[in-house]
C-alpha cells in the first residue's frame, strides 16, 4: 500500500518523500492542491518534477515507487461550514493558515484519514497538539495521530491526518539528508509563496519566514525596498479577494 503524501516540493514534504521512496523503498502517493491565487504554484511543479528526477537519477528503481500526483482543485473542495468554524477557532487563537481548513474539507469530503502531513517537531501546529498525539507504530516507520478526544475541541480538525515528522527538526532533516547522500535534492526543494522576478524567495512570505526562523536562513536572500512593497500590495490585493468572496 502506498504511503499518501501531501507534497508540495518543499523542505519538510520533501524529506519525508526521500525518505520513503530512498530510505525505506516505499511506494508514495503524492497529493498536490492547486491553488490559483498563490505565485508559487508553477515554482512548486517545477520543483517537484526536478526532484522526481534527481531521485530517479540516485535510484533507478525509484521511479515505480512514485505514482502520478493526484491533484486537487482548491477552488472544487465542497465547503463543509461546520469544520470551517472550528477551523476559525484555531485560526483566531493561533493564527493559524487557511490550508488546514481546505485540507481538512478535503479530507472530510473523501473521508481519507490517511494523509501525512510533514508538519516538523518546533512547527506552529507540533506545540498545538504535542500534548494530543499518540504514536502509532507502522512496521519500521511511525506515524503520530491526534487522539480521539484533544484537549481543544477544535483539534478535531487534525484528526484525518497522519504527522511522521512531529520529532524531528529541518536542521535534523538536512544532517541526515547528508549522511544518506541527498543533500543536494533537498537543495532543490522550494517553500515560498510569492517569488521575485528572479524566480528566488522573497524572504517576506510565512514560509520565507518560517525557514529562517528554523535555522535555513542562508537560503533567502534579502529583499529589496521594491519587493517589500510589492509583496504589501499582493497581500491587499489577496486579502480584498476574500473579502469579496
Amino acid at each position: 500500500m502506498a504511503n499518501d503524501v501531501l507534497w508540495t516540493g518543499g523542505w519538510d514534504s520533501t524529506y519525508r518523500v526521500l525518505n520513503l521512496v530512498l530510505d525505506q523503498k516505499k511506494t508514495i502517493q503524492p497529493y498536490y492542491v492547486l491553488d490559483p491565487v498563490r505565485p508559487s504554484t508553477e515554482m512548486e511543479w517545477k520543483t517537484m518534477e526536478k526532484i522526481k528526477r534527481m531521485m530517479i537519477e540516485k535510484d533507478p528503481s525509484a521511479e515505480e515507487r512514485i505514482l502520478p500526483t493526484i491533484k486537487i482543485k482548491k477552488e472544487e473542495i465542497p465547503e463543509n461550514p461546520e469544520f470551517t468554524e472550528e477551523y476559525k477557532k484555531l485560526q483566531q487563537e493561533y493564527r493559524l493558515g487557511d490550508q488546514y481548513d481546505w485540507l481538512g474539507r478535503y479530507a472530510e469530503s473523501v473521508d481519507m484519514d490517511t494523509l501525512e502531513l510533514s508538519v516538523h517537531h518546533d512547527d506552529k501546529v507540533q506545540g498545538m497538539i504535542e500534548n494530543d498525539v499518540v504514536k502509532v507504530q507502522d512496521g519500521d516507520d511511525f506515524y503520530y495521530k491526534v487522539v480521539d478526544e484533544p484537549s481543544h475541541p477544535a483539534f478535531v480538525i487534525f484528526k484525518k491526518y497522519r504527522f511522521p515528522l512531529l520529532e524531528i527538526t529541518k536542521l535534523e532533516m538536512e544532517e541526515n539528508a547528508k549522511k544518506r547522500g541527498y543533500a543536494h535534492i533537498m537543495e532543490q526543494t522550494w517553500f515560498c509563496h510569492t517569488p521575485n522576478k528572479r524566480g528566488e524567495p522573497c524572504g517576506l512570505c510565512n514560509p520565507c519566514k518560517y525557514t529562517k526562523d528554523e535555522g535555513l536562513g542562508r537560503r533567502i536572500p534579502e529583499p529589496s525596498q521594491w519587493e517589500r512593497v510589492r509583496y504589501f500590495l499582493f497581500k491587499v490585493n489577496r486579502r480584498l479577494k476574500k473579502t469579496l468572496k
